[in-house]
């Protein structure tokens, strides 16, 4: 759906979602169109895709019984 994205398809979604949100009168569906064009700017501006974890660990704990 959204997993490999290229900065320039972000911004193109981030500004769809902006038009989406002025062309609304439900304040809800504004609110969650403004918060979707945000994330697609800020995956353009980073160059995160969808796919991308944002909160991965940085190591893994194992435990080995002795």
């Amino acid at each position: 759906m959204t997993s490999d994205l290229t900065s320039a398809e972000c911004l193109e979604r981030a500004r769809m979602h902006e038009q989406l949100a002025g062309a609304t009168d439900d304040a809800s569906a504004r609110k969650m169109h403004q918060a979707m064009a945000a994330e697609f700017r800020r995956r353009a501006e980073t160059g995160l895709s969808a796919s991308t974890p944002v909160n991965r660990p940085i190591l893994e704990l194992v435990s080995n019984p002795v």
